[in-house]
This record gives structure tokens, C-alpha cells and sequence, in this order.
């Protein structure tokens, strides 16, 4: 009897399947579909669906304390990893060098002030600049103890700008940005990139906004990293997130199984019964 109901219980599972299947317009796993961009009324029927989703991501931001000002252009260039254009924010570290004098030289947390502490010259406010305008300023201030100082200034910290890559990607997570902006590319690089289970097509550009309404953009991963279409290539900023979502099969998988997983546990604690000589 006991065998009979696991029996049926797994033709029900099996049957939910496939009329799931012929419902549904399942995605291939290896990318071999490329789903067309979505119109904006389309975007909006999907953000009710998201709506618990896309609130949690809201209040990540905000406990981050980023800042969420409206941002609805993204120029389509890629700025690299440069670091003299970056500017400084708190929990940045950098390293100041200054020749012959060790005895002011060495590695300062940006505080939550935005300075830095500084022997001689006391603190030293930096959030806001680049790495040589903190060494023009260390310079100017440190001529005053020090004939002619040779100051270098090295960024070994960037903690002060995140964006999230969150969903069907290898290792998901905050980015500590190198640049004041981040390429979806370059993001998506260090994210692990897509997994086989994303639906790269529709991934989403999230920004927040102070009016509790985030800008949501679709960008076509699919066509930006195996096609080379730039124009997909869009900038994120401090606090923007991107969500690469799971495929209808990746979906349906992920309900099946925790229903799968005790019939397994089940019929492999059975005992086998031999009969007859060997």
C-alpha cells in the first residue's frame, strides 16, 4: 500500500510537469533562443509580479545608505578601472608616500566624516576628490613642516561604491567599484557571469529613486555578451542593482524539488530482498 502511494504520488508530480510544460514557452539552457527586448508596457505587467522582489532590493539600498537620487541616463561607454578619475568616499583607503619621510608616511581609513587623520597637519577632509587632488593638497599643507615634499597617494581600498548583481550568476553579491561607474559587462564579469538557468535576455537595470519608484530598465545580456552589441553595454552607478532572472524551467525545477527530494530519500532507504542460490 505504502508502495502504491508513492507511486502515486510521483505520477502527480510528473503529470503537474508537463502540462506545465505545454503551457509554457520554456527557454533553451544553452542560450540558443534570443528572447526579444520587452516594449515598456510589457515591463510594467511584469513589475506587479515583482513587486515583493523589487521592495527588497529597495530596502538593501537603503540600509546601505546609498544615495538614491534619480539617474535616468547612462551613457554607453566603458570606463574601465581607472583610478585617477575616481573620487574618494568613506571607507576608502589610501596610501601616502612621502620620500625621506616615513615618519608621515603610511595608510588612513576615510572615516565616516569624509577625512582622513593625519600626523602634523590633523584631519584632512578628501571625500569628494581624486588621488592627485589629495596629493596636491597633502602637498600644500605638508610644505609647511617639510622643504619640498614628494608626496604619492595610492588608492589600496575601494569600499566606498557597490552595485549588486543578484539572481542566476556565479558568484551574486555587492561589486566594490574601481570607478565612480561600473559597465553591465564588466559587472557581470566579475559576477561570475550568467549561469545556464538565467534568462539573459530579460535581465534588469534597477535604479533607485527618493520617490520610492525605481527606474527599471531591460538590457539584452544574451546580445551584450555573446553578440558584442554595446549598445546593451549600459553604465551603472552607486547603489543601481542588476537582476539576471531564473528561465520557466529553472523556476519549475526549483518548485519540484523539495517535493522530489523526500521520495528519493524514501526509496533509497528500501531494502533489496535476494532469493534463490548465487
Amino acid at each position: 500500500m505504502e508502495k502504491a502511494s508513492r507511486y502515486i504520488l510521483m505520477y502527480s508530480v510528473l503529470t503537474a510537469w508537463l502540462i506545465m510544460l505545454t503551457t509554457s514557452v520554456v527557454h533553451a539552457q544553452n542560450y540558443s533562443e534570443i528572447v526579444p527586448l520587452e516594449s515598456d508596457s510589457a515591463v510594467s505587467n511584469n513589475a506587479d509580479e515583482d513587486d515583493e522582489y523589487f521592495g527588497a532590493v529597495s530596502l538593501i539600498q537603503t540600509n546601505q545608505g546609498m544615495d538614491v537620487s534619480l539617474r535616468n541616463t547612462y551613457p554607453i561607454q566603458d570606463y574601465g578601472e581607472d583610478s585617477s578619475n575616481y573620487t574618494l568616499g568613506k571607507e576608502d583607503v589610501i596610501e601616502v608616500t612621502v620620500l625621506r619621510h616615513p615618519e608621515v608616511s603610511g595608510q588612513f581609513i576615510i572615516n565616516n566624516e569624509g577625512k582622513i587623520q593625519y600626523q602634523f597637519i590633523g584631519d584632512v577632509t578628501v571625500e569628494g576628490l581624486k588621488k592627485d587632488e589629495v596629493k596636491e593638497l597633502l602637498t600644500k599643507r605638508l610644505s609647511e613642516f617639510v622643504i619640498t615634499p614628494d608626496v604619492t597617494v595610492r588608492i589600496i581600498g575601494y569600499n566606498s561604491k557597490i552595485v549588486y548583481v543578484i539572481g542566476e550568476v556565479g558568484s551574486p553579491g555587492k561589486i566594490y567599484m574601481r570607478g565612480d561607474t561600473i559597465t553591465v559587462r564588466e559587472a557581470l564579469v566579475q559576477a561570475g557571469l550568467p549561469t545556464l538557468s538565467a534568462k539573459a535576455a530579460q535581465t534588469r537595470l534597477i535604479t533607485p529613486s527618493d520617490d520610492g519608484k525605481p527606474d527599471r530598465k531591460i538590457v539584452n545580456v544574451q546580445k551584450l555578451l555573446y553578440e558584442g552589441d554595446l549598445r546593451e553595454n549600459l553604465v551603472m552607478k552607486p547603489g543601481d542593482t542588476l537582476y539576471i532572472p531564473p528561465t520557466i524551467m529553472a523556476k519549475a525545477m526549483r518548485v519540484i524539488s523539495p517535493v522530489t527530494q523526500p521520495i528519493n530519500a524514501a526509496g533509497s532507504t528500501g531494502r533489496r530482498v535476494y532469493t534463490g542460490g548465487f
